[in-house]
């Protein structure tokens, strides 16, 4: 089988990204990557299909057809949402930059997600979520003071989110305050003992604040604790991943050679790997921009590639209202695309009959009645 790719560049105001998407057979998948200057982004793959096929060709064919598909799927996605945030740039309501914020920082576009999620905060101060999320980016991106600020900030609005204090603790020990990290996180395991990742770095952050900064090239023993906790991460389902156990097992091979200028970034690079791990699902977020705000409305096509999608997400989310509301608007939507549908139908059948009273009288109801679903559905989504 031939090898596949497709190759793109993308520049956003000096921002150049490049799309790779290929694969070959032997990897079982198709990828389609995001960089930028050399830099990795993200990244989005689908499985290669097992069916059989009658020739070589009829095979490759398929593969290119699948990596074609995935390559611009991705690139509309980035169009998109640098279109949308051009649009909602003036907008002075919250939600739309929150939301925006919300798929650039879930698609690792930092730079972007962070400035949305403070126009999101300047537009309303106490927006616990917003200064949740923008702290993540601060400590994801190596801005730790700022992540540290924002993040006092939410749990001085709203002070009983456990995952808040995580985070709050993590960005107290990057920045070297060990003795308020390990009070932050003492408390977030109290109110909840069995959350592992907190324990973790409690255990880091006790063992960091016993060093002594000069001695970075001492052999050193890192504690029992962090050890320990190490281990029953890697033994929970979340984690059984190669991907993660291979981490899990490079951290441990290098605290076994007990260098102290290894093991620290060591550290530092998994608790931001488990900060990461926890992926936001903006599908809704990311229907909801491209309806409002993608400049064209949705293809029919379009939509049932979101049901789709919605549908594959049933079982995470069947308990989330926010899901069920989205849903049913995209539904709403489906229904004005076949009511526009119906109405040039109708017209049809008028232009070729023009005595066809039955279908004037319809004809006429629906043109009365043509933007009522879009004036419904702008003011379900303002």
């Amino acid at each position: 089988m031939e090898n596949i790719g497709f190759h793109s560049t993308l520049d956003f105001n000096g921002r150049k990204f490049s799309i790779h998407t290929g694969g070959t057979e032997t990897q079982n998948r198709i990828q389609s990557e995001v960089f930028q200057e050399g830099k990795y982004i993200n990244s989005r793959q689908v499985d290669i299909s097992t069916r059989q096929f009658e020739n070589e060709e009829a095979h490759n064919e398929f593969l290119k057809t699948l990596a074609r598909d995935l390559h611009q799927e991705m690139l509309e996605e980035i169009n998109m949402l640098f279109y949308v945030q051009t649009k909602i740039k003036p907008l002075k309501q919250y939600l739309p930059h929150y939301k925006l914020a919300s798929v650039f920082y879930a698609r690792s576009f930092l730079p972007e997600a962070i400035d949305n999620f403070l126009q999101a905060i300047a537009l309303s101060d106490d927006f616990v979520p917003a200064y949740v999320r923008l702290g993540v980016c601060y400590l994801v991106s190596g801005q730790h003071d700022k992540a540290a600020k924002i993040l006092a900030k939410a749990i001085a609005l709203k002070s009983d989110f456990p995952d808040l204090y995580n985070y709050y603790g993590l960005a107290l020990t990057f920045t070297h305050n060990y003795r308020t990290a390990i009070g932050v996180l003492q408390k977030v395991i109290a109110v909840k003992p069995d959350f592992n990742e907190a324990h973790f770095n409690l255990g880091v952050a006790l063992f960091l604040s016993t060093l002594d900064e000069s001695a970075i090239e001492e052999r050193v023993i890192v504690p029992s604790r962090v050890v320990r906790y190490l281990r029953i991460l890697r033994s929970l389902e979340r984690y059984k991943e190669s991907e993660w156990q291979d981490a899990f097992q490079s951290l441990e091979e290098t605290i076994n050679r007990k260098k102290l200028s290894e093991i620290l970034p060591a550290l530092q690079q998994i608790q931001i790997k488990l900060i990461v791990r926890q992926k936001i699902n903006v599908l809704i977020e990311s229907f909801y921009l491209k309806f409002m705000y993608g400049g064209r409305e949705l293809t029919l096509g379009e939509l049932e590639l979101y049901e789709g999608r919605f549908r594959n997400h049933l079982e995470a989310n069947k308990k989330f209202a926010d899901y069920w509301n989205a849903l049913g608007i995209l539904h709403i939507i489906q229904c004005r695309i076949y009511y526009l549908k119906a109405f040039e139908e109708i017209e049809k059948a008028v232009s070729l009959n023009d005595n066809y009273k039955e279908a004037k009288q319809n004809l006429e109801l629906i043109r009365n009645n043509k933007k009522g679903f879009l004036i419904l559905l702008r003011a379900i989504l303002k």
